[in-house]
């Protein structure tokens, strides 16, 4: 006689193999519907694949210097030297392209945000290589006192002709300065200024408190200098709006720079949503 009871177990062991296909048959052909009908025109899908690529092939640089962050550095420099950002523009000219490699590379060496630093440069100089206030020179308006030192010369004649004809060597100065400031502060500490803030600067913003100094500025006709009390909020304002508009990516249409950023976005949620 059959064992009836033995056949049971194989019995529910189909229907239910027969059953898990259909189910993934049916999500599989639902999923495709809603894919293929949530593509509401194949040229504007490629319009978007192409620029994310092209956003990519230039984000390479940020990820290689050790920024996770998206964005891109070079589409930010050239949104800075068109638009004033924080009352700052970057002129930079021809050499845009050169001021964002040396940036990529010394950031990365000193682990400093790119961004951050050119805010800084843009603060600083305006991105002007040749900029000259009295006793200090060039893109980071290194301060003479500290010719000998960084690779400077002693003399502050050749040192000043150094800083202003040397951009590579302006930046790598620039980021030491910034980067000792931060070791020497990032822990915290309170900055009065012209106006008594009273304010606690930590990490990277001492950082920058450090550069521009701790002390209350003054002019050659000894008057207080009462716009460096900000210059910490500037420099961190101006960064921000540079990573947004680091996403800026010209068309040839009226879409808007950040067309591409906003098109991907809904893109993935509307995919995201049909899955």
């Amino acid at each position: 006689m059959k064992n009836k009871r033995g056949d049971i177990p194989v019995v529910i062991l189909v229907i239910e193999v027969i059953v898990i296909c259909s189910v993934a048959l049916a999500s599989f052909y639902s999923s495709d519907i809603n894919l293929r009908n949530s593509f509401v025109g194949i040229g504007k899908v490629q319009k978007l694949n192409s620029m994310i690529e092209q956003n990519y092939f230039y984000g390479t640089e940020l990820s290689e210097a050790g920024i996770s962050e998206g964005g891109d550095l070079y589409n930010a420099m050239d949104y800075a030297s068109t638009n004033k950002l924080v009352n700052r523009k970057c002129d930079c000219g021809d050499f845009c392209n050169s001021y964002i490699d040396f940036i990529l590379e010394t950031a990365s060496e000193y682990e400093i945000d790119p961004f951050l630093f050119l805010s800084l440069m843009m603060q600083e100089s305006d991105c002007t290589s040749k900029a000259f206030s009295g006793s200090s020179v060039g893109l980071m308006q290194i301060n003479l006192i500290h010719c000998g030192k960084y690779g400077l010369l002693e003399d502050k004649d050749k040192c000043k002709e150094q800083l202003l004809n040397n951009i590579q060597l302006n930046i790598e100065v620039g980021a030491k300065i910034l980067k000792e400031s931060y070791e020497a502060s990032k822990d915290g500490r309170v900055f009065q200024g012209c106006s008594n803030r009273n304010i606690l600067y930590t990490g990277w913003e001492a950082a920058l408190r450090g550069y521009n100094g701790w002390g209350c500025g003054t002019d050659s006709s000894g008057n207080k200098i009462y716009s460096q009390d900000s210059y910490v909020e500037e420099v961190i304002e101006r960064t921000e709006l540079l990573k947004k508009s680091a996403n800026y990516l010209e068309t040839n249409s009226s879409e808007g720079y950040l067309w591409w950023k906003t098109e991907s976005f809904a893109f993935s949620v509307e995919y995201l949503g049909d899955a």
